[in-house]
């Protein structure tokens, strides 16, 4: 490599070490690999708690878990790849096309023989070898081969083959969640269909057209999905409880009371909560979560152990949900016209703050207007009619005029 600072170099100078840093780079990752292959075949993680290589890697380096099992899963593939795994050692293909090629000979269509597979093998690595290649040209020839097998008298066809599916969430950016899957004709359909209604077009109650995207529809309904499924309460017992997120934070983040934080010397503000599954998130995500949730009071002593487990909370009982539905009709927020079954019943005055649960501390928001109460300086009182009015943040009306919220001709 060049020793001169950066600013030092010229412009082929620049081109030059980049792109020997990449050969290097590849290099590094053909060693990895060979390495990871040997620790296969002997028991090197023997002692050491770790269930496996991945998980081991994972904790011995500061690199996430998704990152080493890809790592891992390239290994092993190539393991049983040898002809692929002499292109990539050559440096002929990258890891992630030397990860295509590779799970495709191992789940090639039923109906492929041996010369089949063979011969795809050399057709697809000589595409992934030229520099213009992507990871989508080689994934767009693997479909056409396995279309052209697709029909036959053996077996399912590809595209109704079910042991084909693949589906990925990995925790990405922020803490954000990345999805990507790849479905077989009838669960896509079902897919589909189930999303179909539930990402249209939304108009306002003034016949304001609906601004969202496509992607942002179809991602707002299989958010929606999700809920129902959840709310219904038709997943398997996992751990003894049913599926739900576990949300852990401070008292004293989760109140705004002064007295409360008081009562709480010994108590650390972090500023934000956790999640098992993604990490850390705001203090205004987790009081929204906390809306209408089962809650559950743990008291810890300063050192964060467990000192007594209190009974768990329902913040809105069906009956109290039925009442709002019949008060508020829908998202109470004004001009939005979604339905009941789709808000979360919020607490004006948070429980964790001593607000009560009853009609008149609780009204219906959409996912979107629940975020927006808890993110943005909106605010939300109950009339002296027991009818929802909104005062709007400075920097959309200084004067701050209340705007009523949504109410159904028929509601008290």
């Amino acid at each position: 490599m060049n020793s001169r600072e950066a600013w030092q170099l010229d412009g082929e100078d620049l081109k030059g070490e980049v792109l020997d840093l990449v050969h290097a780079r590849h290099e590094l990752q053909s060693r990895m690999v060979l390495l990871i292959v040997e620790m296969f075949s002997r028991e090197v993680l023997g002692g050491k708690g770790f269930r496996a290589i991945a998980q081991w890697l994972h904790g011995s380096t500061n690199l996430e878990i998704g990152e080493c099992s890809l790592l891992v899963g390239l290994a092993r593939l190539l393991m049983l790849e040898p002809v692929v795994a002499d292109a990539f050692h050559r440096g002929d293909v990258d890891a992630l096309k030397a990860r295509q090629v590779a799970s495709f000979c191992q789940h090639p269509p039923k109906n492929m023989t041996l010369a089949d597979v063979d011969k795809a093998r050399g057709i697809l690595l000589g595409l992934a070898s030229k520099n213009i290649a992507d990871c989508d040209a080689v994934r767009a020839a693997i479909r056409r081969i396995e279309k052209q097998y697709g029909n036959r008298e053996d077996g399912v066809p590809v595209g109704e083959d079910s042991e084909r599916n693949e589906f990925y969430a990995s925790k990405g950016l922020y803490g954000r969640v990345t999805v990507k899957g790849d479905l077989d004709a009838m669960n896509g359909a079902r897919l589909i269909t189930l999303l179909s209604s539930l990402s249209a077009p939304t108009p306002e109650n003034d016949g304001v057209k609906d601004t969202r995207t496509p992607a942002l529809r179809r991602a707002d309904g299989f958010c929606e999905l999700l809920r129902r499924y959840e709310r219904a309460g038709l997943g398997p017992i996992e751990g003894g409880v049913k599926p739900h997120i576990t949300v852990t934070a401070s008292a004293k983040d989760m109140t705004d009371l002064q007295a409360l934080k008081d009562l709480l010397p010994s108590t650390e503000e972090l500023g934000f909560a956790w999640t098992d599954w993604v990490g850390p998130i705001s203090l205004d995500t987790a009081r929204m979560l906390a809306c209408d949730c089962t809650v559950t009071r743990i008291l810890l002593d300063e050192n964060g152990v467990p000192l007594d487990c209190g009974k768990e909370v329902r913040t809105a009982t069906v009956p109290q949900r039925s009442a709002l539905a019949v008060r508020d009709g829908g998202c109470a927020f004004p001009g939005c016209g979604t339905p009941s079954g789709w808000c979360d019943a919020h607490h004006i005055v948070h429980w964790n703050d001593g607000g009560p649960t009853d009609l008149d501390n609780l009204i219906l928001l959409c996912g979107h207007h629940h975020r927006t109460m808890h993110h943005t300086e909106w605010r939300v009182e109950i009339g002296p009619d027991r009818k929802t009015v909104f005062y709007p943040p400075m920097s959309i009306d200084p004067y701050q005029h209340p705007i009523g919220g949504n109410s159904p001709p028929t509601a008290a």
